[in-house]
This record gives C-alpha cells, structure tokens and sequence, in this order.
C-alpha cells in the first residue's frame, strides 16, 4: 500500500509537470502569435507586393511637400535623413528612389515615416516622398530630391590654408627668435 501509494505521488507530480509545460508552451505560442500581429498592425500591411513592380507615376499628384535636411553633397556611406512637411492631416507616407531619372521608381522598404534615412552610395539618386489617404490614393509628393556624392578626389582639401597658416606660424617664430 505504501508502495502505491509513492507511485501515486509520483504520477500525480509528473502529470502536474506536464500540464503545466503545456500551459507554458501555450502561453509562448500566444505571446508570440500576439507579437507577430502587432507587428503587422504596425506596418500597415506594407508590403512590396501591396504597390506591385509596375511602373509608377506621380504626374498627377500635387507637389505640396517640403523636403529637409539635404546636404549640399554626401560622402561615399554617409547616412543621410530627410524629412517631409505638409499641411495635410494623413499619415501614410511611402518613399521611391531611383539611381537615376531614366529609371522606374521603386519604393523605399520599411520607410512609412515622414521621414527617411538612406545611405549615400549612388551619386545622383534621387528620392521622392508620397502622402497617401486612407484608401491608398497620392493626394501629395514632393519635388524629385538628388543626393550628390562628393568624395572630394583630386582635391586638396584646405591643405593651401594650412600651408598659409604654417608659414606665417614659421615666419613669426623666426621674428620672434630675432
């Protein structure tokens, strides 16, 4: 009876880890299937396939947005941001670059901001921002901005200045050691 007894103790112990193993791992697969939808939510069903890799234009669409932030010119891999301003009151903003104007628009991956950061590789790329209403109509863009890479090569950099200053730096040691 005593041995029962102990086995009974023994099953009821690892029948009450099992369950609540599974009550964990239900748990886990909740939160995680909670996290992915907030994640879709945030991105507002934003994907490439929802704008296609048809070509696109903006002909038609009121150019009502400023862009700042642009530099004059970027180095090779600087990180550069823009930044959209309008008067509209929406919210779901797409952006397109293109490494040139002879080829198609294509839209920005995880940029549904009003504002866009970018990496400075291409010189001339050219970035254009699009308000969007509620039912994915372009109701503003901005004008065509082009990111200029200068990487100042062959060019000596302030080394004139500098030699200026050296000299008359030099010029008045030796005045002074007079």
């Amino acid at each position: 009876m005593k041995k029962c007894w102990q086995v009974g103790i023994i099953l009821g112990f690892i029948s009450f880890l099992f369950i609540a193993g599974c009550q964990s791992g239900n748990g886990e697969a909740d939160s995680q299937e909670e996290e992915t939808d907030s994640q879709e939510e945030a991105e507002g069903n934003h994907e490439e396939g929802d704008h296609g890799d048809e070509a696109v234009s903006f002909d038609d669409v009121p150019e009502n947005i400023e862009i700042e932030g642009l530099s004059d010119h970027y180095h090779t891999g600087d990180v550069f941001r823009l930044e959209a301003v309008t008067e509209e009151n929406l919210d779901h903003w797409h952006w397109y670059i293109r490494d040139s104007s002879g080829e198609e628009w294509t839209v920005a991956e995880d940029q549904y901001e009003d504002s866009y950061m970018g990496d400075a590789e291409v010189d001339g790329q050219e970035v254009l921002a699009v308000l969007y209403d509620d039912d994915h109509n372009p109701v503003a863009k901005s004008p065509v901005t082009e990111i200029t890479i200068d990487d100042h090569e062959g060019e000596d950099h302030d080394h004139e200045d500098a030699d200026e200053d050296d000299h008359d730096h030099n010029h008045e040691e030796e005045d002074h050691d007079h």
